[in-house]
């Protein structure tokens, strides 16, 4: 005979939106508004140091520019409590680190991020070479013909 079951009801469980999955989808973004000539990845892993910790890197790579990529920003969380997160710029010479008590938190940062000067000139400089690399490859192939 099997014992009774012990767990409680959990109700109705809200469906949360990660960082991750925002990360995520800041990464399609990115793709869409670069014409595909950027892609991003976001690369998870676990931190060594300390257990239930996470860490996400938004690296973003210019694949006709011998696969350049660059880490954008990173999140760190808890890997059960994800909220708070620490939000770090890694665009810049000097890390900067923020901390983010909730989503709409997050958002702001993130967007603070990928608007600061750093980012926007990384951001740039890696389209216009993929798109003068582009051209040249076009320029080549309609003169070969």
């Amino acid at each position: 005979m099997s014992t009774a079951n012990l767990w409680p009801s959990f109700g109705q469980i809200p469906i949360i939106k990660t960082p991750k999955i925002i990360l995520q989808e800041q990464a399609d973004h990115l793709a869409v508004i670069s014409n595909n000539f950027l892609s991003a990845e976001i690369v998870t892993t676990p931190h060594i140091s300390t257990l239930n910790k996470v860490s996400h890197v938004l690296k973003v790579t210019a694949s006709s520019v011998e696969n350049y990529s660059t880490i954008v920003v990173m999140i760190d969380h808890d890997a059960i409590k994800i909220y708070p997160v620490t939000v770090t710029s890694r665009i810049k010479a000097m890390p900067v680190a923020y901390q983010a008590a909730n989503e709409e938190e997050y958002l702001s940062l993130l967007q603070k991020v990928f608007e600061e000067k750093e980012t926007i000139e990384t951001i740039q400089s890696l389209l216009s070479q993929s798109k003068a690399i582009e051209m040249y490859s076009r320029q080549n192939k309609t003169s070969s013909r």
